[in-house]
């Protein structure tokens, strides 16, 4: 028995084998072909190199995989990248992780979406870049473990003490020993995570901790109050941000699973307020704790900017998935409706604050799941254009439904997923025409990419085909009729 199959069948990380990598999947992880046939995801390889891994997972039809030793190097590969822990690009240079994320984009909309690949470059267009690809993120999520800040080790449930996080806004660092300090002198078990927001451009910062403490709310909230006037907290975080302003520590209590997982369960402000503010596209926002707003603040208005390309002259325009309403007040003009739709309550309170801080009077938003909204009525006027940018599961079927229903002239699709908005695109398609598919990069480092999708609904013309049939009157009628009553 060889080395390779030893380690086929122990499935251990100590016998490697040597790999030839032909590709990416979708994750980033180099795949490559084995002896036996078998499809191998390799983590931390790039196409075109050989490599010698040590397999970690081996199933009847694939195996798992990490580079231990680099035999022929890629191009792309560089020895000085961040490190981090939650991502898995940092051994490639930008512009291979900007090649990685046009082609996953273009192979989800091959693959998923069905499209003829030489149509599709018909369309799709250059991905936008970032200009800054380090210390560009807004917002961070941490693990806490005996005082010490910490990330879960990518593929794993493993805690690894954060150091150094390349892509975080600097000032987190400083947040995060200030933390530390506190901790260490006044020791707690009290809190297991923690959430850094803010704003480099308005110098403001919200701080979240979270405790999974199963206890009654009353007495989490009684003691988490105690320990931040004892242990001055918020002088302690404000003597270390360095010219940024504290706007708020907040509690949330998430004592399972499920309420972590989506963080969710009972938010209290301990000091201050709980939002900050931030300028985009020439408007302020007030972002809440637990809404949702682009981590990256430079590359979301690009992304906007592209979003909102020909809905300007939109006289009603609807925002679905609207979160803080970002994208509707970024692209409203002054005789626009603007109708934001968003089922989380917070972040349509935010969103309503936003239009008030903007000067914006000419938009409504409401909270309700998109699959409940039925465009043109309920008292809506009917869209001439609709933005949506869904969650990573892509939108709602239903939705979908309703909005092929209403046909409304111009659709801008933001995506995070591109294999969901793949499997949307695939039916939006049959009444739409896609007139240019954009990725941009909001996510330095790791896999991860922003697609702008815009669409108008003058339809492709369809490809006429012809069958011959051999029928009696009564057969051809009862064909029409059963043809009238079709819902296909």
């Amino acid at each position: 028995m060889n080395n390779i199959e030893k380690a086929l069948k122990k499935g251990n990380r100590d016998d490697l084998i040597t790999l030839s990598i032909r590709s990416w999947d979708n994750e980033g992880r180099g795949i490559a072909d084995m002896p036996d046939g078998r499809i191998c995801f390799v983590k931390g390889a790039i196409p075109g190199e050989t490599v010698r891994a040590g397999l970690f997972v081996v199933k009847k039809n694939y195996a798992e995989a990490v580079t231990e030793e680099v035999i022929v190097s890629s191009p792309h590969r560089i020895a000085n990248g961040p490190g981090l822990e939650g991502t898995c690009l940092s051994h490639v240079d930008y512009e291979g992780q900007l090649e990685f994320k046009y082609n996953k984009v273009r192979d989800c909309l091959i693959r998923i979406g069905r499209m003829d690949p030489s149509e599709l470059d018909s369309f799709m267009k250059p991905i936008i870049p970032a200009d800054r690809i380090r210390n560009y993120r807004n917002h961070m999520q941490y693990r806490i473990r005996q005082g010490r800040i910490c990330e879960v080790r990518r593929g794993s449930n493993e805690l690894v003490e954060v150091t150094e996080n390349a892509i975080e806004y600097k000032i987190f660092g400083k947040i995060r020993k200030a933390l530390e300090k506190i901790w260490e002198d006044a020791p707690t078990n009290l809190f297991d995570g923690l959430v850094l927001r803010g704003s480099e451009r308005t110098g403001e910062l919200l701080i979240e901790l979270v405790s999974a403490d199963t206890r009654s709310h009353e007495l989490v909230i009684r003691d988490a109050s105690q320990y931040l006037r004892a242990s001055d907290m918020a002088k302690v975080i404000s003597d270390a941000a360095e010219g940024y302003r504290l706007m708020g520590i907040l509690l949330r209590i998430s004592p399972d699973k499920t309420s972590s997982r989506t963080r969710s369960g009972k938010r209290v402000v301990l000091c201050g307020e709980d939002y900050y503010t931030e300028q985009m596209c020439g408007r302020t926002f007030r972002v809440k704790a637990g809404a949702f707003f682009q981590v990256n603040t430079e590359q979301a208005e690009k992304l906007y900017a592209k979003a909102s390309e020909g809905l300007k002259d939109a006289k009603v325009l609807y925002d679905v998935y609207c979160g803080t309403g970002s994208i509707g007040l970024s692209c409203i003009g002054n005789d626009s409706r603007l109708i934001g739709i968003e089922n989380v309550r917070e972040a349509v309170e935010s969103a309503r604050i936003n239009a008030k801080l903007s000067g914006v009077s000419n938009a409504e938003f409401i909270c309700r799941p998109a699959e409940k909204i039925v465009p043109g009525k309920d008292g809506l006027p009917p869209p001439d254009a609709v933005i949506v940018d869904p969650p990573r599961k892509g939108m709602d079927p239903v939705f979908v439904r309703k909005l092929m229903e209403t046909k409304p002239p111009r659709i801008s699709y933001i995506s995070c997923d591109p294999a969901t908005m793949a499997r949307d695109l695939k039916y939006l398609a049959s009444e739409y025409r896609i007139e240019s598919v954009t990725p941009v990069d909001l996510f330095c480092w790791t896999e991860h990419v922003e697609t702008v999708c815009l669409l108008s609904n003058t339809q492709r013309p369809k490809k006429e085909s012809y069958i011959t049939l051999d029928v009696e009157m009564e057969d051809y009628y009862r064909i029409k009729n059963e043809g009238k009553n079709s819902t296909t």
